[in-house]
């Protein structure tokens, strides 16, 4: 592939990926304007302190690898330029997630509406299960039909166990917003709408 190819096709990828990080919590602020609007103090709260502690173990698991850090690393050779951005990517929304979650832990009496932990939760929600929801499959495919010929660093049993961690995460992430909108919802605080895609 020629040199300008390339650029353009990580050009793209890059202009597509911040596009759909801007308009992503646009999109949603649109759609479910309760979770956008209400305070923080009507979210459950109950176990988000755990879902937060999780999400950051598994962002700070990532960071560690993407600065070089070799614990968990089994075939370190392999792990190129590009590999060390997208762990270092994914652990960034990770982290934006887990602090969105500590964000809303932390405030205990009434406040303004906050729009910040609502945008880095669901950002950080998406990425942890989207991503890890992918790769775990390819990553136990692989081990399993080809295990002389694994392309990836890290070790195939600690980062499986770190993705299941990650869509754990993700999920129980969307959880929190989910019922704080279904709740505002039948209170009457917004009308149902039909979403016309």
């Amino acid at each position: 592939m020629p040199l300008w190819e390339g650029v353009l096709v990580q050009t793209s990828f890059v202009g597509m990926g911040l596009g759909l990080a801007v308009a992503l919590p646009s999109y949603m602020r649109r759609r479910w304007p309760v979770a956008f609007a209400a305070p923080v103090t009507d979210r459950p709260v109950r176990y988000v302190g755990g879902v937060a502690a999780l999400a950051a173990a598994v962002g700070l698991v990532w960071l560690y690898w993407a600065v070089g850090g070799a614990w968990g690393i089994a075939h370190a050779e392999r792990g190129d330029t590009s590999w060390h951005i997208l762990t270092g990517v994914g652990a960034a929304w990770a982290l934006a997630g887990a602090i969105g979650l500590w964000m809303m832990r932390r405030v205990t009496r009434p406040s303004p509406p906050v729009w910040l932990p609502v945008v880095l939760v669901w950002l950080g929600s998406g990425s942890l299960f989207s991503w890890s929801g992918w790769k775990l499959p390819l990553m136990l495919h692989a081990y399993h039909s080809r295990p002389d010929e694994i392309t990836f660093p890290e070790n195939i049993v600690g980062a499986s166990a770190l993705h299941v961690c990650a869509v754990a995460a993700g999920l129980a992430m969307m959880r929190v917003l989910v019922r704080n909108v279904g709740r505002g919802s039948a209170r009457g605080l917004v009308p149902h709408r039909k979403d016309p895609c």
